[in-house]
C-alpha cells in the first residue's frame, strides 16, 4: 500500500510539471520508451526463452562496457521433453508491465507519435519487435520485423506504429483490430526464426517520435508529396 501511495505522490508531482512546462499545442516529438544505460535500467526489463517450458533455449539481457543493453543467447531447436509441444526455439526481452497510482495505469501514449525508432547493432538474425497494449486477450501482441539494414554495425530502425501486426502465441490474427494506442504496457524484442545457434543483439535506446511534419496519424501540414516525411537513415544514425 505504501508503495502505492508513493508512486502516486511522484505521479501527481510530475504531473503537476508537465501542466506547468505544457504546450498547449501539443507538438511533442519524442518519447523515451526505454532507456538501458545501466544494470538499474535493466532491473525494469524480462526475459524469457523456451527453457520455460522444457525447452533448451537460453535467453540473456546484460549491459556492455559501452553502455549498451545487449540481448543474446542461444536458440536451441530440441524439443521439451512434454509431448504437447510440437515446436520450439525462440528467446524474448520486455520492459515490466506498467504499475499503477492513484491518476494513472502507468501506460502510455502512442497515438500521440507516427514511429517507433529504435537504436541497435544486430547479427544477421531475424528478430521482432513487440507491442503490448491493454488487450482482453493476455497472449495478444503487436509484432513487426526488426529490419536490419547493416549487420554487426550500429544504425537507426524507424518503424510507424501503423505497420504492426496483430499475433496470439507466434500466429497472426485474421481479425486485425486496431491497437489500443492509449494503452501502451510494454516493449520487446523476441527471435523465433528456427534457427539453431547462438545471437546476439545491442540496443541504446527505444523511442516513439513525430517527425516535423506529423503529429501522431495527423499531418501537421497539408499532404503533398514534397512534404511527405522519408527515412533518411543515414541522417537519422547521426542524429537519433
Amino acid at each position: 500500500m505504501f508503495k502505492y501511495l508513493e508512486r502516486s505522490a511522484n505521479a501527481i508531482k510530475e504531473t503537476s510539471v508537465k501542466v506547468y512546462k505544457a504546450d498547449f499545442l501539443n507538438r511533442q516529438t519524442e518519447h523515451v520508451v526505454a532507456s538501458v544505460a545501466s544494470k538499474n535500467d535493466l532491473r525494469g526489463w524480462i526475459k524469457g526463452s523456451d527453457k520455460d517450458i522444457g525447452g533448451f533455449s537460453s535467453a540473456w539481457l546484460d549491459v556492455t562496457r559501452s553502455g549498451h543493453a545487449r540481448f543474446h543467447g542461444y536458440i536451441s531447436q530440441l524439443l521439451p521433453e512434454d509431448k504437447r509441444f510440437k515446436r520450439s526455439g525462440y528467446a524474448m526481452v520486455r520492459t515490466h508491465s506498467p504499475k499503477s497510482n492513484i491518476i494513472s495505469s502507468g501506460c502510455w501514449d502512442s497515438s500521440l507519435y507516427r514511429y517507433l525508432a529504435l537504436r541497435v547493432k544486430a547479427d544477421k538474425r531475424k528478430y521482432f519487435v513487440n507491442l503490448k497494449s491493454d488487450t482482453l486477450i493476455s497472449t495478444d501482441i503487436y509484432q513487426h520485423l526488426l529490419p536490419i539494414r547493416t549487420p554487426g554495425k550500429w544504425e537507426t530502425v524507424v518503424i510507424p506504429f501503423n505497420m504492426f501486426t496483430l499475433t496470439s502465441n507466434g500466429v497472426i490474427v485474421a481479425s486485425q483490430p486496431s491497437m489500443a494506442s492509449t494503452k501502451m504496457e510494454t516493449v520487446g524484442l523476441s527471435l523465433s526464426d528456427r534457427k539453431e545457434g547462438p545471437f546476439s543483439l545491442e540496443f541504446a535506446w527505444i523511442k516513439a517520435f513525430n517527425s516535423e511534419r506529423t503529429f501522431g496519424e495527423c499531418m501537421r501540414l497539408p499532404y503533398t508529396a514534397a512534404l511527405t516525411w522519408r527515412t533518411d537513415f543515414a541522417k537519422l544514425d547521426k542524429e537519433l
